[in-house]
């Protein structure tokens, strides 16, 4: 029998333990497709000349994360089908086939399955790919019409880069098993079979790896500069927290004979002692791995957040006017929208420009602030409708010598933290967190500060007065219409010396951050690749552990043990194999999203909640799969 022959077969009697993984493979290609497919094609171009790069440049970002990740997951799952393929492989050597054959099976075997999934994926993603773009655009609320625009560089990119990678682990698998030898092959799931003994040291690099998990936590709380340094001493902590904290915790249960000896706990206890330590870097791995794939996720919703909320500062005004001098003829201007819409509200104030000189742990620097007393904040956001956000400013953020800072209209976001404001002789110390607050909207291309009565009294002589006006109509999105604009310019220019007055439409300033929109469907695409992949490591985990284990569950119910008892235990033992990695990988992603949200100063707390819920459901429905897999592998 040929070598292809054997390796089809393989592929053909195996397709339930490559389920979840060709199903993942194949999900990963349709997106991949879809995203080089968009970025390659002109449909982006509706969006406008700014709006394009930046969405092209943040779907280049993500194409290279996703490519990693298949990187990464392809890697990985080969790993565990060869781990649990090789006690069949050293099969294959001890009845006469010579590795270099056998390596070939394996080899071939892979191709097969990269080759189908790639050509059945990149089918999928081309077939459909007005229809993805449909989904994106309406998610991001465009109404565009699509058409069907494929070019042929979008497919060889996605072809290529898939079977380069898939060609890579095939090899690396191959080279593997011509370096085993035959009692290696045999062996290999019996590796960490041994006892397992709880010592001091593991006591030791216990207490060490939740240091270093709960240090991180606490760093990326009070300093979101230090992002990444987090990422690699939490990441070391929870490989750590695995494979000596787990032990630890089964360990002190197994030595509790009232809880080892209730119902079938002896049997998953032990079990799950077994496993974790056995696979705990597999684990860790899903851990981290969960924390990614929430956070992904919640940084799409941010993104959806962020929009809204620029916009809502945006359009706080439908247009505003900002003078060193008095601006005239504010009622004629106010007349001049009837033809649009009913004003809603108007703010006419006078705000202090103050030269000032900012410290922080990246640079000193002299730019120009707005700064508002408190007194004077709270009366605009009364005139702007907006009252209920003057309790956001408490007296403690302004006691003393501290200030409130928000940032410069359309800053994403700042991964600075506290710095110092010198004003004069004065020093005010801005807090670690940035407040967006519907003051002035989008008037001033400046930084605002809030601070005391007493303090603005101090800093007053310092800065001069620049004059403020802001309108907001009903129906405002009609400004958008070029006639409409056009005639109220040539109204406006009338009564309004455009050489001293500076005019502001805000809502023109959010049709330019529109690619937010565009990414936040995009980025839910790659969630969803994500989530899929991870979820069917676990299934694939699993399917391994199983067949490993029926053996032992076949002598369970030799010595009496009951169908209904074993049952109970699988489905403990499952729960656990997705509850343990998912609930440390949910805490971690609530300290990332936190993270990112103090970043682009929003509240995510709401993200993190729609993130675990969504990622738990998926996560739900695998471990019921995973449950009765397994119960039907041991026969239960």
């Amino acid at each position: 029998m040929s070598v292809l022959r054997i390796a089809y077969n393989n592929f053909k009697n195996n397709i339930k333990i490559y389920t979840m993984f060709f199903i993942s493979m194949i999900f990963s290609v349709v997106i991949l497709s879809n995203f080089m497919i968009l970025l390659k094609g002109n449909t982006l171009d509706y969006l406008g000349k700014m709006n394009k790069e930046y969405s092209k440049m943040t779907l280049q970002i993500l194409i290279i994360m996703l490519t990693l990740f298949m990187l990464f997951f392809i890697w990985y799952s080969s790993n565990i089908f060869l781990k649990n393929r090789k006690k069949e492989i050293g099969i294959y050597t001890f009845m006469g086939l010579d590795s270099f054959t056998v390596g070939r099976i394996y080899f071939t075997e892979m191709m097969l399955i990269g080759l189908s999934s790639c050509a059945i994926g990149t089918g999928i993603g081309v077939l459909f790919s007005k229809f993805f773009q449909m989904i994106v655009f309406k998610m991001a609320d465009f109404n565009i019409d699509i058409k069907f625009n494929i070019t042929a560089d979008s497919i060889m990119y996605t072809v290529a880069t898939f079977l380069i990678i898939f060609i890579i682990m095939a090899l690396k698998g191959f080279i593997n098993i011509l370096r085993s030898s035959v009692i290696d092959l045999l062996k290999d799931n019996k590796k960490g079979d041994e006892p397992v003994k709880v010592r001091f040291y593991t006591y030791l690099i216990a207490a060490v790896s939740l240091f270093f998990v709960i240090y991180g936590y606490y760093m990326i709380s009070n300093d979101k500069t230090k992002a990444l340094r987090t990422l690699i001493i939490v990441c070391i902590g929870t490989y750590g927290l695995f494979g000596t904290v787990l032990s630890v915790i089964f360990n002190f249960l197994i030595n509790r004979k009232s809880i080892l000896y209730k119902g079938e706990n002896i049997i998953t206890i032990n079990n799950l002692f077994y496993r974790m330590r056995k696979n705990f870097t597999t684990y860790a791995t899903i851990a981290i791995f969960t924390a990614c794939t929430i956070t992904v996720l919640g940084a799409a919703v941010s993104m959806k957040t962020l929009y809204e909320k620029q916009a809502e500062n945006n359009e706080l005004y439908s247009l505003t006017f900002t003078s060193n001098e008095e601006i005239k003829n504010q009622e004629k201007i106010k007349e001049l929208f009837s033809g649009i819409g009913k004003v809603k509200y108007s703010v006419n104030d006078s705000v202090l420009k103050v030269n000032v000189t900012e410290k922080n742990s990246f640079r000193t620097e002299k730019e120009d602030f707005i700064v508002l007393s408190y007194d004077q904040f709270a009366d605009i956001l009364r005139r702007n409708n907006h009252q209920d956000s003057i309790s956001k400013v408490t007296s403690d953020m302004i006691s003393g010598n501290n200030v409130v800072y928000i940032p410069r209209p359309m800053t994403l976001g700042s991964l600075v933290n506290k710095s110092t404001i010198v004003i004069g002789d004065n020093i005010f110390q801005k807090g670690k967190d940035d407040m967006k607050l519907p003051v002035i909207g989008c008037a001033f291309n400046n930084q605002t500060l809030i601070v005391s009565n007493e303090n603005y009294k101090k800093i007053e002589k310092y800065g001069e007065k620049n004059n403020f006006l802001g309108i907001k109509i009903e129906n405002d999105s009609k400004l958008l219409d070029k006639k409409v604009m056009d005639k109220l310019v040539t109204g406006m220019s009338k009564f309004v010396n455009v050489k001293q007055v500076a005019i502001t439409c805000g809502i023109y300033k959010t049709d330019r951050i529109a690619w937010l929109k565009v990414i936040y469907a995009m980025m839910a695409f790659l969630f969803l690749v994500f989530i899929l992949a991870e979820a069917s490591i676990i299934y694939i985990k699993i399917y391994g552990d199983a067949n490993e284990d029926k053996i032992k569950y076949k002598v369970l119910k030799n010595i009496g043990t009951s169908t209904k008892e074993i049952g109970r235990s699988i489905n403990k033992e499952v729960t656990m194999f997705y509850l343990i990695p998912v609930m440390v990988g949910l805490v971690h992603s609530y300290f990332a999203i936190g993270a990112l949200g103090n970043i682009i100063s929003i509240d995510l707390t709401k993200t993190f909640v729609i993130s675990v819920i969504v990622s738990v459901v998926v996560f739900f429905i695998s471990a019921v799969f995973s449950s009765r897999m397994f119960k039907k592998i041991v026969r239960v």
